[in-house]
């Protein structure tokens, strides 16, 4: 009785886990499309599209805190670095209400922290499929290195 007590919570606790992963994905990835359009190749900032930028990147957050409660801590480290690259920079935010745009370095710097994210993205699901697939307990995930 008490491995099939056991093996119910473990099914329970990975559909909550499932769910949150789930939901935080689907955050980032809405908060990427907004990272993607807010800046033009040429550097001009849509500053509407920024507003939008910083809404997605607070359902980011939104969302990683549901994550801390409940998955392994390997996944909330990965999960705290999007957190903290989903929300615009400082030269974002001034060039959008400047209605203005961004000089060539920081133009460089935004499209490779979009890549950078873009990535991450991809670790993290990948890291959640393992950890839901995986033949371990939820008590002995590897670590994720970062």
């Amino acid at each position: 009785m008490d491995r099939q007590n056991a093996a119910a919570h473990e099914q329970w606790l990975r559909q909550i886990r499932r769910d949150l992963y789930i939901q935080f994905t689907v955050s980032c990835r809405a908060c990427y499309e907004q990272m993607r359009v807010a800046v033009n190749d040429d550097g001009q900032v849509d500053a509407a599209k920024v507003h939008l930028w910083v809404e997605a990147a607070e359902a980011v957050s939104e969302a990683y805190r549901a994550m801390e409660l409940e998955a392994p801590d390997p996944l909330v480290r990965l999960a705290e670095l999007l957190r903290n690259v989903s929300a615009p920079d400082r030269s974002v935010v001034e060039a959008a209400r400047a209605g203005g745009s961004l000089s060539l370095q920081h133009s460089l710097e935004e499209e490779q922290r979009l890549m950078r994210y873009y990535e991450l993205v991809k670790r993290f699901v990948v890291e959640c499929r393992e950890s839901l697939q995986g033949e371990q307990p939820p008590g002995s995930f590897r670590p994720i290195g970062l």
